[in-house]
């Protein structure tokens, strides 16, 4: 039984979920588990934070499906100032923001055996579980580039300073190998995938016309759809949890649906002619085509995928295009809806990644 604790900016009970959700839900099988969520604050509120609708269950703990939650929120957080006179000004407001730590999640930290800390603010936090918990093993999720997500120069820097405090640093991508200080304790574990959420027979929520799907609102290329609406009037395009980046699509044959529970999507996957990756050409990080849990769900229920070139990768269920180029998403959408190949998923299970995480020096496949 592991006592483990994840510290992450995100909530272990939020409607949208990311890798960390399915480690945290997979850890919780094997031991106590912990959650807890950094970075709330009227500030980030005022920004869109996903978080937003669970800000009246913030500053207490609340168990759900076996992990016991915790969402602290402030006035304020600590923010990038980008202005190098005032790196000082920027890392006192992130060390004071450090020393306020609830006394709650102080004590999981204290009392944990593993801490996961994931990409972003909470990586701030690597010396202080180090110094509250000597004995603790510290496994970094690299869920993305610190650079790619605009982390705060502090954050970066801390990182940096920290960084051999880490016991375990858990790569979804080789891509993103390039943006830690060193390789020595890094290990190579793809992100997993639940196949049970495809055996179901779901009922179908589209009717006769064929459907596009898209789940998620990251680096959302709104254009794809005024384009792609336009050269597939037979078609209808469904988008799901995309929020104000699909504002302004207005076509009869789009339908954008709000965020809604990962469960109540799989009908909307499993029935989709194809679904789309809709990413912002906009330096956006390679590491993607390993990463993109939406397109590894689109594989599991056998569905062809339409993405930019840059998340192809070798899967031959995937058919790229170049944003914002008509030509090139009228023969990306053509291959993917003329598609005969079988579509299988050689993803691991979630359990197989939480496998070898814990005890990577078991498992040939993870060594870079």
């Amino acid at each position: 039984m592991t006592n483990s604790l994840f510290i992450s900016v995100h909530d272990f009970r939020s409607l949208r979920k990311a890798s960390v959700h399915f480690i945290a839900g997979e850890m919780a099988k094997r031991g106590p588990t912990r959650f807890f969520s950094v970075g709330l604050s009227r500030l980030s509120e005022h920004r869109g934070d996903t978080r937003s609708s669970l800000s009246d269950r913030a500053n207490r703990t609340e168990t759900i499906a076996g992990v016991e939650c915790y969402l602290w929120k402030r006035l304020w957080h600590p923010f990038a100032i980008r202005q190098k006179p005032l790196a000082p000004v920027e890392a006192a407001i992130f060390r004071a923001y450090r020393g306020l730590i609830p006394s709650i999640p102080r004590q999981w930290i204290q009392e944990a055996e593993i801490v996961f800390i994931e990409s972003g603010l909470a990586v701030v936090f690597i010396a202080d579980v180090r110094r509250l918990n000597p004995l603790a093993r510290i496994v970094y999720l690299a869920s993305d580039d610190l650079d790619v997500i605009r982390c705060a120069d502090t954050i970066k820097h801390d990182f940096i300073r920290n960084f051999d405090m880490i016991d375990t640093v858990r790569l979804p991508s080789r891509l993103l190998l390039s943006g830690m200080p060193h390789g020595d304790t890094s290990v190579l574990i793809p992100h997993g995938i639940d196949r049970s959420i495809a055996e179901p027979d779901y009922p179908n929520p589209y009717g006769d016309r064929p459907a596009c799907i898209s789940v998620g609102s990251m680096l959302f290329d709104a254009s794809f759809f005024k384009i792609a609406s336009q050269l597939f009037p037979n078609m209808d395009f469904h988008i799901i949890g995309a929020g104000s980046a699909a504002a302004t699509l207005d076509s009869p044959n789009i339908f954008i649906h709000p965020e809604m529970a990962f469960a109540d999507t799989l009908p909307y996957l499993q029935h989709a002619a194809i679904g789309v990756a809709p990413y912002l050409d906009a330096n956006t990080p390679r590491y993607l085509l390993d990463t993109s849990l939406k397109l590894r769900q689109f594989e599991l229920f056998g569905i062809p995928a339409v993405c930019p070139y840059f998340a192809l990768g070798d899967s031959p269920a995937r058919f790229g295009y170049t944003p914002g180029d008509a030509a090139s998403i009228q023969v990306a959408i053509d291959g993917a809806l003329s598609n005969a190949l079988p579509i299988v998923t050689n993803a691991l299970a979630w359990s197989d990644v939480v496998d070898r995480i814990l005890v990577p020096q078991a498992y040939a496949d993870v060594v870079l």
